[in-house]
């Protein structure tokens, strides 16, 4: 088995006027959001915050890792479909 899965979540903050992050798109406040749907749904998956994922413009932005796909301008709306796509990646790396 490889490494253990885990949801990477920017929190990078830009502070150049005009220029977008995630953090000042939300994630920070997203991560807690996630977390309490983690606990709700009894997956033990970290949430690790990283300062960026080279994606600013298409902020929030959240990987499943190891080498799972990215999300972009996530929101509270996309976490249950996160969720979702999350669950079929453990299960595959799991295989």
């Amino acid at each position: 088995m490889g490494r253990p899965v885990r949801l990477v979540v920017c929190v990078n903050q830009r502070l150049g006027i005009g220029q977008r992050s995630c953090a000042g798109s939300g994630s920070l406040e997203l991560i807690s959001r996630l977390e309490a749907k983690l606990t709700e749904e009894k997956m033990q998956v970290p949430v690790v915050r990283r300062e960026c994922l080279g994606h600013c413009e298409q902020g929030p932005v959240m990987r499943i890792a190891p080498a799972g796909p990215f999300f972009h301008e996530i929101d509270a709306g996309t976490l249950d479909v996160i969720i979702a796509e999350l669950k079929t990646f453990i299960a595959r790396h799991n295989a």
